[in-house]
């Protein structure tokens, strides 16, 4: 049972990160598992909780992945934020500039029609930025910041800025948005 459970999310999160919540139909998700159309609701008792659900596997993405190098403590606290930066351009170069941040798309889709799906994202962003603190300070421990930064606002700066990155990064199929970032984060917040 678990094994088709998990199938099943990682087919849906597949085609939520492509087209959306709204323009993902069970059927092909239940097509491409090879599950019978009925079985659905035996793993999930709507689409919504499935969706919910699939929150989870974006943000274990981004914990194992992207955001992974964000915990990689033989690396520096501001080599990891840099490494962060690095990845995810890597990454949407590869993806030919598509597919974004999961969890972003997903906010912008249904924070405002969803009030669980909205408290469930807002909780993915908070996992994330602390993946940011951490980083932040390792590097104000070691001094490669200044300690006067202050660093939950910081983290924050950087995840909003990067999702919006991440948004103009799609529509202008360019990873340019990003390397702004970067620039700004390293020329002008993170410093000694």
């Amino acid at each position: 049972m678990t094994e088709t459970r998990n199938k099943l999310l990682m087919i849906g999160a597949k085609y939520v990160h492509q087209k959306g919540f709204n323009n993902t139909g069970l059927q092909e998700i239940l097509k491409e598992a090879n599950v019978p159309k009925g079985s659905f609701y035996f793993y999930f008792k709507s689409k919504e909780q499935f969706g919910l659900e699939i929150i989870d596997v974006f943000l274990s993405f981004f914990e194992k992945e992207i955001g992974g190098v964000l915990s990689d403590k033989s690396i520096s606290g501001l080599n990891r934020i840099r490494n962060f930066l690095k990845t995810t351009m890597k990454e949407l170069e590869n993806a030919n500039y598509t597919g974004g941040c999961p969890i972003g798309n997903l906010s912008l889709e249904m924070g405002d029609l969803n009030e669980n799906f909205r408290v469930k994202l807002s909780q993915a962003f908070t996992n994330m930025e602390f993946k940011l603190i951490e980083s932040l300070k390792d590097a104000q421990s070691v001094g490669e910041i200044s300690q006067s930064i202050d660093i939950e606002t910081v983290a924050g700066f950087i995840l909003n800025s990067w999702e919006g990155a991440l948004v103009r990064v799609k529509a202008e199929k360019s990873i340019r948005p990003l390397a702004i970032l970067e620039e700004i984060i390293f020329a002008k917040i993170l410093i000694k």
